[in-house]
């Protein structure tokens, strides 16, 4: 047998090792991915569901928390591309999350001003919630 054959297949079975090591990363960073963007897609789910059947304001306080950490442990997943639209998206939910305004208030302006109860704050809140499903469901690239 020539000297160099087991330094070569050493060396194959090295290369092979750190492939295989390698695609075994990628599928539990994909796995990982995939598990964040679903708990992440049932949150924004379950909000957009019970922003009109309860009061928003209680609703998407109460959640805040929850939300965040979804948002937190999604944002590891984002592609440095998107990584700036990602943070504007959280931003943009943040800013009209804190612009819901209790339904009490509401009912009691529009009983004031003699016009009907406004709801821009919630539509806003909701086309927030649908920009950061893009990003959970996979439609911007994460």
């Amino acid at each position: 047998m020539l000297f160099w054959v087991p330094v070569a297949a050493s060396g194959i079975i090295a290369a092979v090792a750190t492939l295989v090591d390698i695609l075994s990363r990628r599928r539990k960073r994909a796995r990982s991915r995939r598990e964040a963007g679903a708990r992440l897609h049932a949150l924004l789910v379950e909000a957009i569901a019970h922003l009109d059947k309860v009061d928003a304001h209680s609703f998407i306080s109460g959640a805040k928390d929850r939300h965040d950490a979804a948002l937190a442990e999604f944002r590891r997943f984002v592609d440095a591309r998107q990584i700036a639209n990602y943070e504007a998206a959280v931003q943009t939910f943040d800013r009209c999350r804190s612009a819901v305004q209790p339904g009490a208030i509401k009912v009691l302006a529009s009983l004031k001003s003699h016009k009907p109860v406004e709801h821009s704050d919630v539509i806003d809140l909701k086309k927030a919630l649908n920009a950061l499903m893009q990003f959970a469901d996979g439609g911007q690239e994460a």
